[in-house]
């Protein structure tokens, strides 16, 4: 290899060093001579977004994107990913990407955002898509979203942001081979105007974000093992029952979920963060407790809670959780205001766990000086029945990431 200039490498490695650049940079090696006319052609990952094309002020990535894919020639599409911005030419039918694109049979990975219509024909035919993400497109129709996950025939990996005005009433999700969705639909509904319909019972991993006061409803009974529930929606018995298989949980507290923390038993679960998102969260959370008899860490996150007028609904239970007297090994607080309440559940939790190695207290951002190191005294002087459990606190507190979840785009 000695003298042996970079035109002079073999086509695939100079493919794979294509692929470390952007698309518009790989292209661009085209003037470099004729040896490099074709090489671009055949690289398997491409990026079009209008964020990484600033300099093109008149243009958006669009006509570069038009024109490059009628010569692309690669044998298979590991990843494409679309992001349209404002520059994009509406008059151009952007979002009717071209027939051809829905019978892609070597498509690994796709990422769409924004202006994109989802405008499905049928038959749809992607055999080889495993990860899919749909960020704030919308939908020609319900039947195009339908026909479009029904042609993913080995579907792993689904992340959905939703646009308030996608056309689509009911959101069903039907993937045989579902192993993660990640759902988020931030818009703030009155009622039950729509729903969320999930049917993969292979699905292992749920995070799902959803305030628009539809209902939710999950079919096939999945195992599930990591869950993220923040939601204000109308829920069906089995969404909320999937939850008992889970070993990882972050879950909002708030009137919706707040009467299945008594009726479900978590009995697999070992890490859980709870967020409250209302004031009233005391009673379902050591109801939570009973029903999570495994449960080895605890995190407690009130950064949500406006503290004023906080009231004294702390009720000790009859029997201590079993968890506490077995399990529980590390307790975390983030946001701890030193309220009444606040106090009798860090008191009740110090004081019946017995395998308890660590406390950590996060103080409230808003507290310094006196009234911090007053809170401090306090906590330090509330008997632990773990000799052994260390107390740390911090003021610049950090929540331990309970569970990962990665979608490879």
């Amino acid at each position: 290899m000695v003298g042996t200039t970079i035109s002079e490498l073999p086509d695939d490695l100079l493919i794979k060093i294509l692929s470390y650049l952007s698309t518009e940079d790989a292209v661009v090696t085209m003037l470099l001579s004729k040896r490099w006319q074709s090489i671009w052609k055949m690289v398997p990952q491409l990026t079009y977004m209008d964020s990484d094309y600033k300099h093109r002020k008149k243009r958006s990535v669009w006509w570069f994107m038009d024109q490059s894919l009628q010569l692309h020639k690669a044998p298979v599409i590991e990843s494409l990913i679309i992001e349209l911005g404002a520059r994009c030419p509406v008059h151009n039918d952007v979002g009717n990407l071209p027939e051809s694109f829905y019978i892609c049979d070597k498509l690994v990975s796709l990422y769409v955002s924004d202006k994109i219509l989802v405008d499905v024909p049928s038959p749809v035919c992607l055999p080889s898509l495993k990860s899919l993400s749909l960020e704030s497109v919308v939908y020609k129709d319900e039947d195009s979203l339908v026909r479009l996950l029904s042609g993913c025939r080995i579907l792993k990996h689904l992340y959905v942001k939703r646009h308030d005005q996608d056309n689509v009433t009911m959101f069903s999700v039907n993937v045989p081979s579902l192993e993660t969705l990640c759902y988020t639909y931030m818009k703030l509904g009155v009622g039950n105007v729509g729903s969320l319909v999930i049917g993969s019972a292979t699905l292992r991993k749920l995070f799902i974000q959803d305030h628009s006061g539809n209902s939710c409803s999950i079919e096939n009974e999945p195992r599930l093992d990591y869950a993220l529930v923040g939601l204000n929606c109308y829920l069906d018995d089995k969404f909320m029952a999937s939850l008992s298989s889970v070993m990882y949980l972050k879950l909002y507290l708030s009137s919706k979920t707040d009467p299945y923390c008594t009726s479900i038993k978590f009995s697999q679960l070992i890490t859980c963060t709870i967020r409250p998102i209302r004031l009233q969260w005391l009673e379902p959370f050591m109801h939570f407790l009973q029903n999570s008899p495994k449960l080895k860490v605890l995190r407690i996150d009130t950064s949500n809670i406006r503290h004023e007028g906080f009231p004294r609904l702390f009720n000790r239970q009859s029997s201590f959780p079993e968890c506490l007297s077995a399990h529980l090994e590390i307790f975390e607080w983030k946001q701890y205001g030193g309220h009444y309440e606040e106090k009798e559940v860090v008191k009740y939790i110090l004081a019946n766990s017995k395998c308890l190695k660590r406390a950590r207290i996060s103080i409230e951002s808003t507290t310094f000086g006196e009234d911090e190191r007053r809170m401090r005294k306090e906590l330090e002087s509330m008997y632990r029945v773990s000799p052994s459990s260390q107390l740390l606190f911090s003021t610049q507190f950090k929540t331990v990431i309970t569970f990962q979840y990665v979608i490879n785009l």
